[in-house]
């Protein structure tokens, strides 16, 4: 990959040990392994990964997610959400389809929804 490639990817990353607190827009696939307090949007289809060392209080509105760290609060998905077996999740999930591996900490309260069938 050359720099014009790697200048054109959409992504963030935001790494350990920083504090971020307000309202946040993401475009591409974003990585948060950090301590946000604050809402949580997805501009895009971009998935969003809380990893292992994030610690996230608010509101997140995306198409996909999947959690390794810890979550509270509400989290709307329209599509898929995925509970790794490290994350720590309690609050309100909005999701197409919820994925819970064994080990996860999950106090929920929340629904999946089915597209309309004909």
């Amino acid at each position: 990959m050359n720099v014009t490639q790697f200048r054109e990817l959409q992504f963030s990353l935001l790494g350990r040990k920083s504090q971020l607190r307000g309202e946040f827009v993401f475009y591409g696939e974003t990585y948060i392994n950090c301590e946000v307090d604050g809402q949580i949007t997805m501009g895009d289809e971009g998935k969003l990964i809380l990893e292992r060392d994030s610690v996230i209080v608010g509101d997140i509105f995306c198409q996909d997610v999947e959690i390794f760290g810890q979550f509270s609060g509400t989290i709307n998905a329209e599509g898929t959400l995925v509970a790794r077996s490290s994350a720590k999740i309690s609050g309100t999930i909005k999701a197409k389809q919820i994925s819970i591996y064994p080990g996860a900490e999950v106090n929920f309260e929340g629904h999946t929804e089915a597209e309309n069938q004909i």
